[in-house]
């Protein structure tokens, strides 16, 4: 046991360099300097609740949902709270939500999901309550016990990396998603459209190993973690009780080696970890089986069919009588709207940044959707933009709005568009518009407590939209010159979406019998239709005159366009459910007090580990504050090679505009070298010295994405100085400095613009890169230098699909001073830096997926992918002597393997290899281990 406790000691010491050793700080998101903060103590919680001014609705919401839930939350759990924080973001577009131990707290982004697989007929905060909640109290299990050692050790970062490594990410996510489940009405793994992927999977595919299910893969879509873990937790709640979940995980953090998870599961349960999670999967596959068995699905498939990856078709839209729009996305792509005519496809455009595509709109002429428009410096801050598409003449127009317009809907007669607008309040409303004059026709409001779904324009100058409201949803069709509702029907819990209407019919997707089918209602005669038989689901249904049916079923390898002629399915009466009376619910007014910016030291993580280079030992002492305004840390850094250590302070501000970086360190400096003259050099002498070094910056980030290319843009200035003190020797290299005070400034830009990767890509297939850099010392003292570079980067596609080029060329210039400064550029692969007065460089990478393999070698590794990169460098460095010039040049090339895998079950992939290059210096093959990306 002591031998397992150290190994597990020494692990965690050199995975948690990557975490902690930041030399430098990177850019956080924040929202916008002017914001306004207040804050709301729970009453009889360890809860408080942080938020924007304008989110003081939200933020009594929340509160309310705290008390509610809280208690019932953790009940099942052995632990109790310690204060934590929930931080509101209500600034952006993306629903979503979050606890982390990093500067611990929870975010919750207000703006409500329009995806019904995501919400069902659930309140959006009150889901993240029930949800986020449930991971606080999980995170309280590593402050107890041997885990408490990891805390006390190295603080919530510690504590956090502990147990990640113990317990598998789809206990977290699946314990949480059934929690909120038993808490409100339809918790995910009650909506079909979330728990299908695995059942599909089971039937196509078969039982996935466990190894699979935690490492994912190249090729197949296995379903994510929040799905099988609920299967897996909801499993293991109904077989061992309520209280086993929790009781698993508090042994299992009490054994601190390899595969102690899975040791305690086989203690419970009798059956290892893989041999529990195939018996339960293969209990669910044969139930599904025996369900399959009364599918009979008449419908034919209009899209290509996928014979290996994971391609989706989505949104369906008809165009015309053999035409039909929709977004392919997946595997070998990025989202991108193709057009399919009598089975043929072709790409019409790629899609910008989207947050969350929930339908698509299309006339005869023109497409719509909306795309995410971020700003420029904040990065909580995003807005959205209409984008119109013309497929005669492939021109986009953008329709800028000053507020989150989102699900937009064309009329057939391209005269109108419909689209819902989010508040920052949480608040919303619908909005009229004219296309040829963009302006405002009617401005629709909604009432309080309402959720508007799905809103969609129709024939006959009406819309349709679902409305949910207290847990219950209903179809609503609203008559635009009137601005009147002429119709709603009521479906009470049933998670309903994608409304569609012509005619007199109303086409929609409602669970029947566990899967969700296409449905259509008769609005006048108040009687159904089942239209489908889709073994794991139908949405997004669209119909022409003509009678013809066009949606999207799910399927393994992603969701297929399906067809189908509309008959003689047989009707039957709609039941309707009885609306409930509006819920009155007691919703105190908590008091709320200002909650200061300046709040900006927050001390999370402390203790010793490896420095990220490798040959230094650091303590340090980390903060982050709520807001991510003010990241510092303080700390000392032995290094054995020198041995003598070194004080330092890092800060970055991120709170304004320009990002304020300052860096302090004082350390004590140890050199040898010859100080004689003229050979025989036989006087080496040592001396010790101590230097002070500060560098205090000013960085302008820019983000400037507005396509499917990701393009950011940074300019920054930095001051340095340091003083040396102590230093005795006559000589110095040139790389240091005698006792003084010295100064330098730094000056950089780079700028790059690169094409969004499909998950095959192994780079970007389209962009390029730019970088320049300059350093000097252009203040009067007796150091002099000058160094300036300029490099740029091309990346194009291979040969073959998923294969990339990239191309580099530099150029580094460094005057003859008498001080150097470090060499911003790299000389070619298997060389070791050496300055130069004029440096060229260029390299050429041809990187190419191998295989996607799948490989379990027991319980130690899971290797996913297999990848190769040629390359070829070559330099040229001169100097200028009296003579005139030197040259050396530099040439070497060679072949890069490396292997994507997964280590001891751990859910993050490593991808480590082996590198083997032919150096034209000293025509030798050489070979070196190589690290590319070790997870964090």
């Amino acid at each position: 046991m002591a031998l397992k406790k150290s190994f597990l000691l020494l692990c965690f010491l050199v995975l948690s360099s990557g975490i902690f050793g930041q030399l430098t700080y990177s850019l956080l998101d924040q929202n916008p300097a002017s914001v306004r903060w207040k804050k709301i103590q729970v009453p009889n919680q360890s809860i408080q609740i942080i938020y924007p001014e304008d989110a003081d609705s939200l933020a009594q919401l929340t509160a309310f949902y705290i008390e509610k839930h809280v208690p019932k939350v953790g009940k099942t759990l052995p632990s109790q709270l310690h204060p934590w924080k929930i931080l509101l973001q209500n600034k952006g577009i993306y629903s979503n939500g979050f606890v982390s131990l990093n500067a611990p707290r929870a975010e919750f982004f207000t703006i409500p999901t329009q995806n019904s697989a995501l919400v069902g007929t659930n309140e959006w905060l009150e889901m993240l309550v029930s949800h986020e909640t449930r991971h606080m109290f999980q995170n309280e299990l590593g402050r107890q016990g041997l885990a408490k050692v990891f805390r006390s050790l190295w603080g919530s970062n510690g504590q956090a990396l502990y147990s990640n490594i113990m317990i598998p990410n789809w206990l977290w996510e699946g314990d949480a998603v059934e929690t909120e489940t038993q808490l409100n009405p339809i918790g995910r793994s009650k909506i079909p459209e979330f728990y299908l992927p695995l059942h599909a999977y089971l039937l196509d595919y078969g039982i996935p190993s466990y190894g699979k299910m935690m490492g994912k893969s190249f090729r197949q879509l296995v379903p994510n973690h929040y799905v099988f873990g609920q299967y897996l937790s909801q499993y293991f709640r109904q077989k061992h009780g309520e209280l086993a979940v929790g009781q698993i995980w508090q042994k299992a953090l009490q054994r601190p080696y390899p595969f102690a998870f899975s040791s305690v599961v086989k203690e419970r349960t009798g059956l290892t970890i893989d041999q529990f999670s195939q018996f339960a999967l293969k209990e669910l596959r044969d139930s599904i089986q025996k369900s399959q068995l009364a599918f009979s699905d008449k419908s034919e498939q209009i899209s290509p069919k996928i014979t290996r990856g994971y391609t989706p078709y989505e949104y369906p839209c008809w165009i015309s009588d053999d035409t039909f729009i929709a977004v392919k996305s997946g595997f070998s792509t990025i989202p991108v709207l193709v057009e399919v005519s009598r089975g043929q496809e072709k790409e019409l455009t790629k899609l910008g940044p989207i947050a969350e595509m929930n339908m698509l709109s299309a006339s005869k002429n023109w497409v719509i959707w909306s795309e995410i428009k971020f700003d420029i410096r904040w990065g909580q801050k995003q807005g959205t933009r209409l984008v119109l598409f013309n497929r005669e003449t492939k021109v986009k127009i953008f329709w800028d709005g000053d507020e989150k317009w989102i699900n937009p809907s064309i009329s057939l007669d391209n005269k109108q568009v419909l689209t819902l607008v989010q508040n920052n309040d949480g608040s919303s409303h619908l909005l009229l518009l004219d296309v040829e004059t963009r302006q405002l026709i009617k401005k629709i409001s909604i009432s309080s407590g309402e959720q508007i779904i799905h809103a969609r324009l129709a024939d006959q100058h009406r819309m349709v939209y679902v409305v949910k409201n207290q847990h219950q949803k209903s179809i609503r069709i609203m008559d635009l010159e009137r601005f009147e509702v002429i119709q709603e029907f009521h479906f009470g819990g049933n998670n309903i979406g994608s409304p569609y209407l012509m005619g007199d019919f109303v086409y929609f997707n409602q669970p029947i019998d566990g899967i969700d089918q296409i449905v259509r209602i008769h609005i006048k005669n108040k009687q159904q239709q089942v239209l489908t038989q889709a073994p794991f689901g139908a949405y997004s249904a669209q119909v022409l005159d003509s009678g013809k049916l066009i949606y999207q079923a799910y399927r393994a390898s992603g969701e297929a366009i399906m067809y189908k002629k509309l008959g003689n399915e047989s009707w039957s009466p709609l039941l309707q459910t009885i609306p409930l009376s509006p819920l009155q619910e007691p919703a105190p007014k908590y008091a709320s007090q200002k909650y200061s910016k300046w709040n900006i030291f927050n001390v999370y993580s402390w203790g010793p580990l490896i420095a990220a280079q490798g040959n230094q030992l650091e303590i340090s002492l980390l903060s982050k504050n709520i807001t991510n305004t003010l990241q510092a840390g303080v700390g000392y850094q032995y290094d054995p090679n020198e041995r003598s250590g070194t004080q330092f302070a890092r800060f970055s501000y991120q709170g304004l505009f320009p990002v304020f970086d300052a860096s302090f360190q004082n350390s004590q400096r140890s050199t040898s070298l010859y100080i004689d003259k003229r050979a025989p050099f036989d006087s080496l002498r040592t001396d010790n010295w101590m230097q002070s070094k500060g560098d205090i910056g000013i960085r302008l980030p820019f983000n400037l994405t507005h396509s499917a290319f990701a393009e950011y843009l940074t300019i920054s200035s930095t001051y340095s100085f340091f003083q040396v003190s102590g230093y005795d020797l006559p000589l110095r290299f040139k790389s240091e400095a005698f006792n003084g005070l010295y100064s330098s400034m730094t000056h950089a830009i780079s700028y790059s613009k690169l094409l969004n990767r499909a998950y095959w890509d192994v780079q970007s297939p389209w962009g390029y890169q730019i970088g320049l850099h300059w350093q000097g010392t252009p203040f009067a003292q007796n150091l002099n230098s000058e160094i300036w570079s300029a490099q740029g980067k091309v990346f194009i596609p291979g040969l073959f699909k998923h294969h990339g080029i990239s191309l580099r060329g530099a150029y580094q210039q460094q005057s003859n001073g008498n001080y150097t400064f470090a060499s911003t550029l790299a000389l070619p692969r298997g060389y070791t830096t050496v300055l130069y007065n004029r440096l060229y460089t260029f390299s050429a990478d041809y990187k190419f997926p191998i295989a996607n393999t799948d490989i379990n070698i027991g319980r130690l590794l899971y290797i996913k992918r297999l990848k190769g990169n040629f390359f070829f460098d070559a330099s040229q460095g001169e100097n200028i002597v009296k003579d005139g010039t030197t040259t050396t040049t530099f040439q070497s090339f060679g072949v890069d393997l490396s292997s994507q895998f997964h280590l001891l079950r751990f859910a993050q992939s490593f991808e480590i290899g082996v590198r083997c290059l032919y150096k034209s210096q000293t025509k030798q093959i050489e070979w070196y281990p190589l690290v590319i990306d070790i997870g964090f």
